[in-house]
């Protein structure tokens, strides 16, 4: 794979969407893109979302012994990856970036979403994602899926969006 020094890099290898898809894998390569998506949001007017969710959770279960089958948390986080990237499900839509698992998280870049549509598709893919941790898992009444909403132009939202990018770009 082609590794990229910025994101100016990207604009002139982008070439077809399966590809975008497969490239946004690597979360540094997903950090690239949403730098270039902020300036783009900025330039234009634009609402920008990112939704992270954090599976960390789920190494404790499997710890603990709550796994009900065969499953292994890396299995189960590959198959919530294909549910979510795949476009048939509806869950994303042709524009947003789904990254890859990596260090239990998986990132979606909701371009021209505001935070409240990022809210209704967390609490969406929450109730999906439970069901389907919860089928494999062993989890306590009451478990929560960890989820984080970075929006711009809210202004701290803006600061967090920016930092979280720039945390994923260093790695």
């Amino acid at each position: 794979m082609t590794k990229f020094k910025d994101e100016n890099d990207l604009q002139s290898d982008y070439e077809g969407r399966e590809e975008m898809d497969q490239f946004c894998r690597n979360h540094r390569n997903f950090g690239l893109w949403a730098k270039l998506e902020l300036k783009r949001a900025e330039r234009y007017c634009e609402f920008l979302s990112l939704l992270v969710l954090d599976f960390s959770s789920l190494s404790k279960f499997a710890r603990m012994g709550a796994v009900r089958s065969y499953c292994r948390i890396e299995t189960l986080l590959e198959d919530i990856e294909k549910r979510i990237c795949d476009r048939r499900s509806r869950i994303v839509r042709e524009t947003d970036v789904v990254s890859g698992v990596a260090n239990h998280r998986l990132l979606l870049l909701l371009p021209e979403t505001p935070k409240e549509g990022a809210v209704v598709l967390a609490k969406r893919l929450k109730d999906d994602l439970k069901n389907i941790i919860s089928s494999s898992l062993k989890t306590p009444p009451g478990w929560q899926l960890s989820m984080d909403i970075l929006s711009y132009p809210d202004r701290k939202g803006k600061e967090r969006l920016m930092g979280f990018i720039g945390e994923l770009t260093q790695s």
